[in-house]
This record gives structure tokens, C-alpha cells and sequence, in this order.
């Protein structure tokens, strides 16, 4: 029997949110939310522990106080959690398995396929990288090239084709540390820009090809789907915060007030921003005087380079003339005015705002989570009853509990995975993949390039 209830945790580096998500007869319903701001993260990764501990605490808390007051889930216990892990240095490779098959008359099993993806999950990597993720591609099975199930096919030899994506291993020791601290249990680490492709892109977007692109406050993901399959995924080091600092500096003012400018005045296109002049009070006095056109400019300017590496990204991917849908953006940054037609214009493809709705969750969820801001969290719940339907069993699960079967609840909840990638057959060993990131060169593509691996091979794909 598999879990009525699951629990993520959302860490960001502008917020710490956990969320609740009940699988129910007319789909999965979030029955509690709840977020803080984040400390001791930076670019989406944890630096500080302890820190990142005492924020994943205090949702925890609020998010029991919301069960409380929820028909019989006031009796469920959360002792597991997924949650995701993301970071700058997070980047995709492609990776072989090559098998010969003792028995090429029998029929390629799921066991067999299963092996060769554990296989890719234990490639040595430096001693500084870890696997996080692998997706497979397509498989060659003799003379048949490119199948995307060769369970059931007969053949003599068989070829997978992966994308592995990797990421300091340190990365992965912080969070696991941050947890560790509070005794909770982590079923699965699950890659950010996954989880939030759960929760946004529809089965169509999936096949036709599309991008996400998800602008978050310390980094922005960017994943490629395309045939219904994982194609792509990178991590650009900059997102909302890097325009709130932008600002700060442009106009000399501070974190606080360039913040508040943005959310309440800021647009991405200057050339649309009304010729005023914004003030900023201190203790009801103003203190300086800030014209609109000079906030949009600094806003549009840092909002062009991401977007235009997004762009880039998606050429290094091999797909770029195979995506026949749209980008979805989402994250608090898309809240800006005319993202959309920014977007629009340095992507060259149709774009929409993402957000979590009633396609994927019921229409009775709270209503927190109907927001961009929440999408990476939704998609945690979702990512979460889906690798548990594939589970075979149940050991380790979060149980429902009946009210006359209480058992003593520790104080706080969580346990360690050794970098288990979502969906991963079992732990991934430090894989060797990738190269020591470059130095920063004048070129502005150059200081990504590390993080985005490719071979000829890939961009003639």
C-alpha cells in the first residue's frame, strides 16, 4: 500500500517552503503550505546547515499546525520528506552503456535495462562531482536504432544513450547535513528544474519539444523536453537576486529598497516605463529620488542576459530546431512586467507564464501553491507519488495512521540519501564526468561554457 500523504521541502535562496500533497480519488491535493525566507543559501546551494535547519523547522511547524485542522490528516505523521537540490555547478553530459547479451534469442528484460541504467549511476566522476540524475535517451538493439523501449526486443547486442547530469558532491553533503541535524529522512533528492517541469510542462509541451526556464532568486534552470523525453538541463548562476543587486548598484540604494522598487515598480522593457521620478521615503522623509526609466533599464539589462543565455544554452543543446512548442517561465521573476514579451523576442518562440493549476493538482489545494513562486514544491509532491507508484514496496514510506494506532512522533524529521538521484535504481557513486570549470574570460558566454558540456554529436542531433 503506497502513501496517502507525501512532504517536500522547496530550499531556495530567497525561500524555504514545505508543502503536504494528499493522493486522493480525484488527484493529488495539497492540503498545507508554508514558507520562510531562506538563510545559508546561495545560488541555490546550502552553505550553512544549521541555518537551512532551523528554517526547514519552523515550515515544518506551521505546516503541522495546518494538518490540525484537516479531516484526518490531523493523525498523519511526517518522518520522510523529498526534497530537492540545486546549485550552479549542476551540468549535462551525455553517456553510453554498451551490453553483449549471452542469450540474444531471449527478450530483453526490465532487469536488463534497469542494470544498465544503475551502471550509468555508478560511473566514476572526480572526486569533487557526483551523478545526480541520469535520463535516458534511446536504445540501439542490433540494427534497430534510436527505440525508446527495447523491453521485449530479441537482439545480440544493446546500446543505451544517457544524459547524466552531475554536481559537487559537497553540494550534496550540505543538504544531507541540514537534515541530518533535525533527524528528518530524505526519500530523494529530486534536480529543481525536474521537479518544477513536473508540476508546469503538459504532455503535449513534453512531446513537441519545449523549454523551462525557471527564475529563481540565486540561479535559473533551464530544462529541455523533446519527444517526451529529458533532452537537456543546465543551471545559469544568476537570477532575481542578481537584478535586485543590479539595481542596488545602478541606482545606489539599498537591497531593501531596490527589492521593494522591483516587485511594486520595476518593468523588463524600459522603453515602456513612464517618464517619473520614484521616491524613496526614510522614516516618512524622502531621501532620493529614483527615475522610473533608469529602474527598468537596470532591470531589462540583467533580465536580457539571462534570457539570451537561456538562448544560448538551448543551441548547445542540439535541439534548438527541434522544440516545436513554446518556453514556459516560471519563478518569482516572472511576476516583472512584460517578461513575456521580452522572453518572447530574444527566445524566438512562442512563451508563457507557468504556474501550478488545476490540471495538476485538484481545485480544492490551498491556495498558496497556485503561484509561480510555489511550482518547484508542487512539483516535489507530484515527482514524489510518482517514484512511489514505481517502488516495489513500501519500506521506509510515510504511513497514514489511524487515530486509535498513535505511535510517539520525533521531534523533528529526516534521514540521508548518498546523492540518490529521483527515479535513480540506487545510490550514485561520485561519477567522473565533465571538466574543471574555465576561468572568466571577456567573452559573456565564457563563463558558463563549463557548465554546459556538449560534443559535435550531441549538436548534430
Amino acid at each position: 500500500m503506497k502513501s496517502r500523504y507525501i512532504t517536500a521541502i522547496d530550499i531556495g535562496s530567497s525561500k524555504t517552503a514545505a508543502i503536504v500533497g494528499e493522493n486522493t480519488a480525484t488527484g493529488i491535493r495539497i492540503i498545507a503550505y508554508s514558507e520562510v525566507p531562506s538563510e545559508g543559501v546561495v545560488r541555490g546551494e546550502v552553505i550553512k546547515s544549521q541555518k537551512v535547519a532551523n528554517a526547514v523547522s519552523a515550515v515544518l511547524q506551521d505546516v503541522r499546525e495546518q494538518l490540525q485542522s484537516v479531516p484526518e490528516a490531523d493523525s498523519y505523521r511526517i518522518r520522510k520528506v523529498y526534497a530537492n537540490i540545486s546549485g550552479q555547478n549542476i551540468r549535462c553530459v551525455p553517456g553510453t552503456v554498451h551490453r553483449e547479451r549471452q542469450d540474444p534469442d531471449s527478450s530483453i528484460t526490465k532487469e536488463e535495462i534497469n542494470s544498465m541504467l544503475d551502471e550509468m549511476y555508478q560511473m566514476k566522476a572526480e572526486p569533487s562531482e557526483q551523478v545526480l540524475y541520469v535520463a535516458p535517451q534511446c536504445y540501439n538493439v542490433d540494427e534497430h536504432m534510436g527505440e525508446t523501449d527495447p523491453e521485449d526486443m530479441d537482439g545480440q547486442e544493446i546500446d543505451g544513450e544517457y544524459k547524466v547530469f552531475i554536481g559537487k558532491a559537497s553540494a550534496v553533503n550540505h543538504c544531507k547535513s541540514a537534515f541530518d541535524r533535525i533527524n528528518l529522512d530524505v526519500k530523494d533528492l529530486i534536480l529543481t528544474p525536474i521537479a518544477s517541469g513536473a508540476a508546469l510542462l503538459t504532455e503535449d509541451e513534453k512531446e513537441l519539444g519545449s523549454v523551462l526556464v525557471d527564475i529563481g532568486a540565486g540561479t535559473t534552470g533551464v530544462l529541455i523536453y523533446q519527444a517526451d523525453i529529458l533532452r537537456y538541463a543546465a543551471v545559469i548562476p544568476f537570477g532575481g537576486d542578481s537584478v535586485t543587486e543590479d539595481i542596488s548598484q545602478t541606482c545606489s540604494i539599498s537591497r531593501k529598497n531596490a527589492e521593494q522598487l522591483k516587485i511594486q515598480k520595476g518593468t523588463c522593457i524600459s522603453e515602456f516605463a513612464k517618464d517619473t521620478v520614484l521616491t524613496i521615503k526614510e522614516s516618512g522623509v524622502t531621501v532620493k529620488g529614483i527615475p522610473s526609466k533608469q529602474l527598468s533599464s537596470a532591470i531589462e539589462a540583467r533580465v536580457c542576459e539571462i534570457l539570451a543565455t537561456v538562448r544560448h544554452i538551448i543551441e548547445i543543446s542540439g535541439f534548438k530546431n527541434k522544440l516545436r512548442s513554446r518556453a514556459v517561465l516560471t519563478g518569482g521573476s516572472t511576476n516583472l512586467p512584460l517578461i513575456q514579451l521580452l522572453a518572447k523576442n530574444i527566445l524566438g518562440m512562442d512563451v508563457r507564464i507557468g504556474f501550478p493549476d488545476s490540471n495538476v493538482i485538484t481545485g480544492n489545494s490551498v491556495e498558496t501553491v497556485f503561484r509561480p513562486q510555489a511550482s518547484t514544491a508542487v512539483g516535489l509532491i507530484l515527482e514524489g507519488f510518482r517514484l512511489e507508484e514505481l517502488s516495489d514496496d513500501n519500506d521506509g514510506y510515510d504511513i497514514y495512521e489511524a487515530p486509535d494506532t498513535p505511535k510517539e512522533v520525533p521531534g523533528e524529521l529526516f534521514p540521508d540519501t548518498e546523492g540518490t538521484a529521483a527515479g535513480a535504481p540506487g545510490n550514485g557513486q561520485p561519477s567522473r564526468i565533465g571538466q574543471t570549470p574555465k576561468k572568466k574570460s571577456r567573452n559573456p558566454w565564457e563563463s558558463f561554457r563549463s557548465l554546459f558540456d556538449t560534443t559535435e554529436e550531441d549538436n548534430e542531433a
